[in-house]
């Protein structure tokens, strides 16, 4: 999930003011509406929404308390033990103002905080962005590189649809942060098609794929993604709230095929606290809807232990 969207309003409302950061609205109230979506929203305007999210967290001793608050929350209300965050440092260093390895040591601190007061393992993917210049995200896998033994685990691919992109562009850090013993996960075939994706296994060759639902439009690619174990991070709630899937017929015809396909994939929140939702939830939403039985469920939470980034 991305710590983005992983905090609660109340937090987020009294990070800000105490960063002094002018918020959009004075009103408590509606600026809790603003962060969180009760029912959908447009796919681009979801994506902005984590422009002042990312604000408000582009502080090193804020991102220590929301690493070790997040992880903490998760583990007392949901009894989850293996946590995977990722964030992007860069989106959060104000243009440069604000050092990058001190975001992403105070966050790594604020996880350690966290596994010192309960039985859980943590890890920190760094995120690359689509927007950014290959020196940008070439900068991220170093530092992710760099604090590998720290509990840095993986990197990342996110960021809005960039005509100009192609995964071509970063395999060489890919391929460098892969050497380096790191895991690979890139965000590709939730709001972008079936190409991509495949241009996404032909040059990064990830490990796991965030979303990829597209992959249901093509049985040559599921089943390179069954053969080569590739692992699909699916998030249901996020996909209905932004509209990639557009309702639950579709959502189980989705499932339906990966099974039938038997593409290896994990259920996933996302955004749990902006989704407005939980990991117990989306197994909720997908038992109660007939979609999968409580066994596959099973299978399925066992899988996503077996395929962590976390060593």
């Amino acid at each position: 999930m991305h710590i983005s969207t992983s905090v609660t309003p109340e937090i987020l409302w009294d990070l800000a003011h105490a960063q002094g950061i002018k918020l959009p609205t004075k009103d408590y109230f509606e600026f809790a509406r603003s962060i969180v979506i009760e029912n959908t929203i447009d796919y681009e305007r979801y994506l902005r929404m984590y422009d002042l999210l990312e604000e408000i967290q582009s502080n090193p001793e804020t991102m220590f308390r929301l690493a070790e608050q997040v992880s903490t929350h998760l583990y007392q209300q949901h009894h989850i033990d293996l946590i995977e965050i990722r964030m992007n440092p860069m989106l959060r260093s104000r243009g440069g103002k604000v050092d990058l390895d001190h975001l992403i040591v105070f966050t790594l601190q604020g996880l350690e905080r966290a596994t010192l007061k309960f039985p859980l393992r943590t890890g920190l993917i760094l995120s690359m962005d689509r927007r950014f210049s290959h020196k940008q995200n070439s900068i991220i896998v170093d530092k992710a590189i760099k604090y590998r033994d720290r509990g840095v685990i993986g990197i990342d691919l996110a960021g809005p649809i960039e005509n100009s992109f192609h995964p071509r562009d970063i395999a060489d850090i890919v391929e460098k942060a892969r050497q380096n013993g790191l895991g690979v996960t890139i965000h590709t075939g939730e709001a972008t098609k079936v190409d991509e994706m495949w241009q996404v296994i032909k040059h990064l060759k990830p490990n796991r794929i965030g979303h990829g639902l597209a992959a249901v439009n093509d049985e040559k690619l599921m089943a390179h993604l069954r053969e080569n174990n590739i692992v699909l991070e699916t998030c249901p709630t996020s996909n209905l709230k932004t509209h990639v899937v557009h309702d639950m017929s579709e959502m189980q015809h989705n499932y339906q095929t990966l099974l039938q396909h038997q593409v290896p994939f994990t259920i996933n929140t996302d955004g749990p606290i902006l989704q407005n939702t939980d990991l117990p939830s989306e197994y909720e939403l997908l038992i109660n809807e007939g979609i999968i039985s409580l066994a596959q469920a099973e299978k399925i939470n066992q899988r996503a232990r077996a395929t962590t980034f976390i060593k």
